[in-house]
């Protein structure tokens, strides 16, 4: 069975970049400023708190914390620190580090420490992966997801220091499962979780469109073609998929048309007017207009310029 989640994971190549080790005791605050990266992070040891969107939250031991194209957020050790003292820009004080540790406040008071990094992806798609996700999901430790994450976060420094062979293929892999256990995870995390691929696929009706469309995206579907695969009515398809995914079906099909289109254009292998058959277009001159219409770049100049 297609696995559409598998699919946009597979289309964005991510990787771990820019690890990071923090240290923090008695009292401190760092401060991160607003990114499109999609960042990670675990409390290794003591407890501290994040400022980002909405109140602070609490980090504890254990706990695993993700940040999809945040605003400027903080950690800091404790609920009122946030707003004053000494604030330490992050992003600064890591240029300048040679070993990308950081360690904060005084000597005494509770010790805390985290690690963290970001998820680099093809970035031509990058809003694939940014729109699965709310801005921040956090997974208490004792969880199942915060526990299988930790497990893999040990495989992947393992692997990282050690240098054996194959360690890049195996490092890919890892962090594609990381990847998909922090997403799957993510909705029972959040009382409402938004409108995404993640929160469709956990509706049957609705999973049976994605999968249908990602089964074979050059197919000429329409609303009542996927309704037909979902066994529901063409009306009752198109609300619950609105509602869950955030985009009627057929701007779904498209935007996965687009992606795809988009990722093969940058690998520069294909001639245009096959990845024009592959996502489901009879000419070369209707992609075109399709994908200049999204994008705002013909394919032959996306091909040779990159991301536009």
């Amino acid at each position: 069975m297609t696995d559409p989640l598998a699919d946009v994971i597979g289309l964005l190549h991510p990787r771990v970049v820019l690890w990071k080790q923090i240290e923090g005791s008695g009292r401190w605050v760092l401060r991160f400023e607003a990114n499109p990266d999609v960042n990670f992070g675990v409390v290794t040891t003591g407890h501290c708190w994040l400022q980002c969107e909405g109140g602070p939250v609490g980090l504890a031991k254990g706990d695993f914390l993700l940040l999809s194209g945040p605003p400027a957020f903080t950690f800091s050790s404790d609920i009122g620190e946030a707003s004053g003292g000494d604030v330490v820009d992050a992003d600064r004080t890591l240029a300048g580090s040679q070993d990308n540790h950081l360690r904060l406040g005084s000597e005494g008071g509770p010790a805390v420490q985290l690690l963290a990094g970001h998820f680099a992806i093809e970035p031509e798609n990058a809003d694939l992966l940014l729109d699965l996700l709310p801005t921040v999901v956090h997974l208490r430790a004792g969880t199942d997801g915060a526990g299988r994450i930790a497990s893999l976060l040990e495989l992947i420094g393992d692997e990282a220091g050690a240098g054996r062979p194959g360690a890049s293929l195996v490092l890919t892999r890892l962090v594609e499962v990381m990847l998909v256990e922090a997403l799957r995870s993510a909705p029972a995390a959040l009382e409402q979780p938004p409108a995404s691929l993640l929160a469709g696929l956990g509706d049957p009706p609705v999973a049976a469109a994605l999968q249908a469309i990602h089964a074979n995206v050059a197919r000429p579907w329409t609303v009542a073609g996927l309704a037909a695969e979902a066994r529901v009515s063409r009306s009752v398809l198109a609300e619950r998929f609105v509602r869950r995914v955030g985009l009627t079906p057929i701007e779904y099909l498209l935007s996965w048309r687009m992606a795809m289109a988009k990722s093969a254009l940058r690998q520069g292998d294909q001639p245009i007017a096959e990845i024009a058959r592959k996502v489901g277009y009879g000419s070369t001159s209707a992609f075109s207009t399709a994908f200049s219409r999204v994008t705002g770049s013909a394919p032959g100049r996306y091909a040779r310029q990159g991301v536009v």
